[in-house]
């Protein structure tokens, strides 16, 4: 019970970061389900400066050590791909 209640903590802690990253991550896959080539370099756009300028931030506050910047940049590929998977859901689905 003990680890079913951890898995579920460390999902909840998760849960804010990955909604953050969701922001830039559903108009760029909104732009990126759109046709044409300059379409595919605006979705770009939205996601290296979101992520980026969040990613950006999460470094400058909490990271002082190359463990810590190394972590920080590792977690952040986790939520920005879970906030990817969602956004593409959620544009497949509002496409429907």
């Amino acid at each position: 019970m003990e680890i079913v209640t951890d898995i579920g903590l460390g999902f909840l802690r998760m849960l804010p970061l990955v909604l953050l990253f969701y922001v830039p991550a559903l108009p760029g896959m909104a732009l990126l389900r759109e046709r044409g080539g300059g379409y595919r370099i605006k979705a770009g756009l939205w996601f290296a400066l979101g992520f980026g300028a969040i990613v950006a931030t999460q470094l400058l506050m909490t990271s002082a050590t190359v463990l810590q910047v190394a972590q920080t940049l590792g977690l952040s590929l986790v939520y920005i791909v879970a906030a990817l998977a969602l956004a593409a859901l959620t544009v497949y689905r509002l496409a429907d």
